[in-house]
C-alpha cells in the first residue's frame, strides 16, 4: 500500500508525458526514472526466454534453409512437419509470450511472428501431402507470398535490431535475404524456368548463416548470464 501511496502521489505531481521502454511507449503521470523502474521490476522478476527462442527459432530456418537450398529434395519438405509445428512454430510461439510478460516488446514479438510462419508453412505442408489442399502453381505463388510478408516482417525487425546489437541485426539480415529469395522462388519460377531456382538456392544458405547467427546469439544469453560477465560478445545491449 505504500508503494501504490507513493506512485498516486509521484502521479498527481507529474504532467502525462511519453516515456520510452522496451514495451513500447507508454504515456503516464508518473516520472521517467520511476517508470523505468517498474520496467526494471518486470523483466527482473521473470525469467529470460531469449535462448530458447533463439535455439527455436535456429533449428527452424536452417533446417528450412536444407531444402530450400537443394541440399536436400523440395518435394520432401514434408519432412519438416513435426519439427516447424512443435519447436520451431510452439515453443517458439510460448518463448515469444514469455518475452511480452518480460516487457519484451521487440523479442515477443519476432519470436511469436516466425513461429506463426513455421505453424503456417507446417500445417501447409501436411495438408498438401494428405491431398487436403492442392498442390501446383496457385500453391507456390500463395507459400511465396507468404515467404514475402515475412520477410517484411524481418525487414522492420531488422531497423530496430541495428539500434540493438550485432547479433541480432545479423540473424535478421540474414532472415531478411533468406525468405525474400526463398518468396521469389516460389512466386515466379513457375514463368521464369529453373533461372529462379538459384533465387532460391542462395536464399537457403542465407537461412543457414540466420540459423547459426541465431544458435550463437542463444549460447551467448545463457553462459553470460551463467557467468555474469560477458564471455561471448554479441556487440551491444541484450
Amino acid at each position: 500500500m505504500d508503494d501504490i501511496s507513493e506512485l498516486r502521489g509521484e502521479a498527481a505531481a507529474t504532467p502525462a508525458h511519453r516515456v520510452w521502454t522496451k514495451g513500447g511507449p507508454v504515456f503516464s503521470h508518473l516520472p521517467d526514472d520511476t517508470v523505468r523502474g517498474l520496467e526494471g521490476r518486470a523483466m527482473a522478476s521473470f525469467g529470460d526466454a531469449a535462448t530458447l527462442g533463439m535455439w527455436a527459432f535456429a533449428t527452424g530456418i536452417w533446417t528450412t534453409g536444407l531444402f530450400q537450398s537443394n541440399l536436400l529434395p523440395v518435394s520432401q519438405m514434408v519432412l519438416l512437419f513435426p519439427g516447424m509445428l512443435i519447436y520451431a512454430g510452439i515453443t517458439l510461439f510460448i518463448a515469444g509470450l514469455f518475452l511480452y510478460r518480460r516487457n519484451d516488446t521487440f523479442l515477443g514479438s519476432s519470436f511469436c511472428s516466425f513461429a506463426s510462419l513455421n505453424i503456417t508453412r507446417a500445417v501447409l505442408l501436411i495438408c498438401q501431402n494428405r491431398g487436403i489442399l492442392p498442390s501446383g502453381p496457385v500453391a507456390d505463388v500463395l507459400q511465396g507470398c507468404l515467404l514475402e510478408s515475412f520477410a517484411y516482417v524481418a525487414l522492420s525487425l531488422l531497423l530496430g535490431a541495428v539500434r540493438m546489437n550485432v547479433v541480432l541485426t545479423l540473424v535478421l539480415g540474414c532472415t531478411f535475404f533468406g525468405y525474400a529469395l526463398a518468396g521469389l522462388y516460389f512466386l515466379i519460377h513457375q514463368i521464369g524456368g529453373n533461372a529462379w531456382s538459384y533465387a532460391g538456392e542462395i536464399g537457403g544458405y542465407f537461412m543457414f548463416a540466420a540459423g547459426f547467427f541465431a544458435y550463437y546469439g542463444g549460447t551467448a544469453v545463457l553462459v553470460n548470464t551463467a557467468w555474469r560477465r560477458v564471455l561471448l560478445p554479441i556487440g551491444g545491449e541484450t
